[in-house]
């Protein structure tokens, strides 16, 4: 039951992915938003937020770091995807293509591809309305202020800093022992007011 909601979704969304160009996702890749509903639906269990998109993700690429208020679903068409966390811990492995895969995770987690060919993939969020999926800032801590903290923004293509460098200014709930120099990932990042529920110290530089 659940394989044939998601599937009727994925073909509801996509229709036919010829000749549509791609748009740059933090240069590690490219992307199509195919489903996006602004407004909540109600569901049985409250309402959630629907929201999905193609992929197409070069070798050795990933995402941004994601806190997930609520299940993804992935539809790997070509290649193979992994999900990873903290420290590069392989999460989930979906693939060898054609794969429809249920990532459960909640915590700090991205999508990499690992393998030596490009992996095409479909992915679809049902959120709750309350509780988003965030996309994480990534970066080196260059200050800190009370609660107020400054990170350098890291390039995830690199492991290095971003080129030109950009520093951003997170109000942070939790500030915990983190310290200048360190490479951290936030959670729970607003990206409108820049604001987060805390900081994750990181053990490699952005993993």
């Amino acid at each position: 039951m659940k394989r044939n909601f998601v599937v009727s979704l994925i073909v509801m969304a996509t229709g036919s992915m010829t000749g549509t160009a791609f748009a740059q996702d933090f240069g590690q890749g490219e992307r199509r938003d195919l489903l996006r509903r602004s407004e909540p639906i109600e569901l049985p269990q409250g309402k959630v937020v629907i929201g999905g998109g193609e992929r197409l993700t070069p070798p050795g690429g990933r995402s941004p770091w994601h806190t997930a208020g609520g299940p993804k679903f992935l539809y790997v068409l070509e290649g193979t995807m992994t999900v990873e966390g903290l420290g590069g811990k392989v999460l989930m492995t979906c693939g060898p293509a054609p794969k429809l895969c249920f990532n459960p995770h909640k915590e700090l987690f991205y999508f990499r591809n690992a393998g030596q060919g490009p992996v095409k993939w479909l992915v679809i969020g049902i959120d709750p309305a309350t509780r988003p999926t965030n996309h994480e800032l990534v970066g080196q801590v260059t200050g800190i202020t009370g609660n107020r903290i400054t990170v350098a923004v890291g390039d995830l293509r690199n492991s290095d800093l971003a080129t030109p460098r950009k520093e951003v200014a997170v109000t942070v709930n939790e500030l915990g022992t983190v310290a200048v120099g360190d490479d951290v990932v936030t959670m729970r990042h607003n990206e409108k007011d820049h604001t987060a529920e805390r900081l994750v110290k990181l053990a490699q530089r952005w993993r």
